[in-house]
């Protein structure tokens, strides 16, 4: 009976105990206003089952109905509100102290997000700075914009050798304080104090030689910060505070980060300012007058200067593809550099390879000399310090590795084109000599055997004949060995103030002066400016040809050469009224003239026409084009 009454009680809890661990997930506002439906329901519910249980099993016992009642209704009713509110003050104060976790994390964020946009800002300024000095302008301002209780700054910085430079000063002094306090903190017993402190900051009371000859007022205390990074030091940034503040814990690290920022902006700087230097001494190496060997040898002692190396070597690949020494500083005894080079070019596809060797002997960085053949070689350089001391100089090496590649390729192409061209004008004149100068030999040597052979016979009238046609001939080689000298002489300057109708009249002077002849001269300024260094070289070869071919065959009573420019480009006319010939028949192959002048336009990219016919006179017309596209054939007929 008894536990058929209390099922629903059971049950009822055990409702009540899922709607506990449903409340949980609810909000506290939620969570009350169910309760307070819920316990008028349970005390009903008490109620009921309290006076059904007095009514059926115990209608007689008063006292125990008695006591009953007071348990119930004076006991279990107020345990059961005090228990409710109980929870009701839990759920309060899990509430409110997750708010202040939640406030707390809010402001820790907020002020996280200060501190990061603040040093991002900061990461900007510093990144755009252009020189050290507007850097050390600017980390001056910085831990006053960051911390306000800073009221000054001062900073000295340390050149490449360490040495000391001026005191950077936020604020105006005198120059003579300055000067002074500048030679009161760069002196050697305040630069060991400093390098030996351990605090980095100290009181005005206190000893510090920083504060000492101070030219400032309302400051009580200083805080220094070294500026370094990868074990170089750049300086040391002194802050002042005012009087009676004390840098916190979060400021401390907000000034931290400010002066690795700081300290890495230095670096960059410097980095930018060795590169540059670097350059500058390459480019002023390239206008010495040096040979391969000597520039190569000049560039890697720049490259050891820049990576601070204790030995360097640059090899270059030789025909068979191995790489020879050209340029060796340093003790190579305890590593075989050509090997470790080799092997790294080898693996590197293209990039530096930095390897760290047994310890006592340091590291060693392998740049590529890449051009666009490949690799043409290798700069090494070794340091008995870690493989770090040479990581953050990998960019500005390869690029160095990169010019000595262009430089090498360049030197061996110079060296191809030079050998070409030698061949060339040994070929050139061994024609000329050939058709000139050994033709003319021969003859006078036949002609001579047989002068001799009548001088013998007693014919001297035909001796005498033969030996005045021997003198015309002789003066007659002389010319063509002068035209020859010429044209080895006649070559453009390089030089801007170089004048190519000068040039032309010059030629002409001289065909004059052998000929006797006079030449109807016109030259347009306009046109000789245009023409390049090589069109002015090969344009003077052809006139001379041309000039010796008129005054060896033509016998012609006029003679003109004129150069024009107009919209197709410049245009040089040699014209003569003489004997002419077949210009449409086959040339003899002992005729190299006319070929060797149709080479050459061809060589400039020029149109070539040869006018003449037996006793019309010749004309030559060479016009070199200033624009693509045009129907060449149909200049010419427009030129003529």
């Amino acid at each position: 009976m008894r536990s058929h009454f209390l099922a629903p009680f059971c049950s009822l809890m055990h409702r009540l105990r899922h709607w506990r661990a449903s409340q949980r997930s609810l909000l506290l506002s939620d969570q009350i206003a169910r309760l307070r439906w819920l316990l008028p329901l349970f005390a009903l519910l008490l109620v009921i089952a309290h006076q059904t249980i007095e009514q059926l099993v115990f209608p007689e016992a008063i006292a125990l109905r008695l006591a009953a009642a007071i348990f119930i209704y004076g006991l279990l009713g107020p345990l059961t509100f005090w228990l409710a509110m109980g929870w009701i003050k839990r759920q309060v104060a899990r509430k409110e102290k997750a708010e202040a976790e939640l406030t707390q994390a809010h402001a820790d964020l907020t002020f996280l997000n200060r501190r990061i946009t603040f040093l991002l800002h900061v990461n900007q300024r510093l990144g755009t700075t252009g020189d050290e000095d507007s850097l050390a302008a600017l980390t001056l301002q910085l831990p006053g914009e960051a911390v306000p209780a800073v009221v000054s700054s001062a900073m000295v910085r340390f050149d490449d050798q360490h040495q000391p430079m001026p005191v950077d000063y936020r604020g105006v002094l005198d120059e003579t304080m300055l000067a002074g306090w500048h030679h009161h903190l760069s002196s050697l017993p305040v630069r060991q104090r400093c390098e030996a402190c351990q605090l980095l900051g100290t009181q005005v009371a206190q000893d510090c030689p920083a504060l000492q000859s101070l030219p400032l007022d309302d400051v009580g205390s200083i805080v220094c910060q070294p500026l370094a990074r990868n074990g170089r030091e750049f300086g040391i940034l002194g802050m002042f505070l005012s009087t009676g503040y004390k840098l916190k814990e979060e400021e401390q690290e907000l000034l931290h980060a400010i002066t690795a920022e700081i300290s890495t902006a230095f670096e960059n700087v410097r980095l930018r300012t060795r590169e540059l230097a670097t350059f500058y001494d390459m480019n002023e190496t390239l206008h010495l007058r040096l040979d391969l060997d000597g520039l190569l040898s000049r560039i890697l002692s720049l490259t050891m200067e820049t990576g601070n190396a204790d030995a360097g070597l640059l090899a270059i690949k030789d025909e068979s593809g191995d790489l020879a020494p050209c340029a060796s500083v340093g003790d190579w005894a305890a590593v075989d550099g050509l090997a470790l080079a080799t092997d790294a070019l080898r693996e590197s596809s293209g990039q530096p390879v930095l390897t760290a060797l047994r310890e006592g002997i340091g590291s060693i960085l392998c740049a590529p000399m890449m051009s666009d053949v490949g690799a043409l070689g290798v700069i090494a350089l070794r340091t008995r310090q870690a493989p770090a001391a040479l990581q953050r100089q990998i960019r500005l090496i390869s690029a160095i590795a990169a010019q000595a590649a262009l430089l090498a390729q360049n030197a061996r192409l110079y060296a191809q084109l030079e050998n070409q061209a030698i061949l060339a004008e040994r070929g050139r004149l061994a024609r000329e000599m050939h058709d000139g100068l050994a033709q003319t030999l021969g003859y006078l040597k036949m002609r001579a055997r047989q002068i001799s052979r009548w001088v013998a016979a007693g014919q001297t009238k035909q001796a005498s004949s033969a030996l005045q046609e021997l003198a015309d001939t002789a003066d007659s080689a002389y010319l063509d060995l002068r035209a020859a000298l010429d044209g080895l002489r006649l070559t453009p300057s390089a030089e801007p103030s170089a004048d190519f109708s000068a040039q032309l009249r010059r030629c002409v002077a001289d065909f004059e002066t052998q000929s006797g002849q006079t030449v109807a001269l016109s030259l347009d300024a306009d046109a000789a400016v245009t023409l390049t260094l090589a069109a002015q070289a090969h344009l003077l070869r052809i006139v001379q040809e041309a000039l010796t071919n008129i005054r060896k065959h033509a016998h012609a009573a006029r003679v003109s050469l004129a150069l024009s420019k107009d919209e197709y480009g410049s245009r040089l006319l040699i014209e003569d009224d003489g004997a002419g010939f077949d210009a449409g028949g086959d040339q003899p192959e002992t005729h190299h003239g006319l070929r060797m002048m149709r080479e050459r336009a061809g060589l400039l990219g020029a149109e070539f026409q040869v006018t003449s016919a037996p006793g019309k006179g010749t004309k030559v017309i060479i016009l070199v084009l200033l624009k693509e596209g045009k129907t060449q054939s149909a200049n010419l007929a427009n030129l003529r």
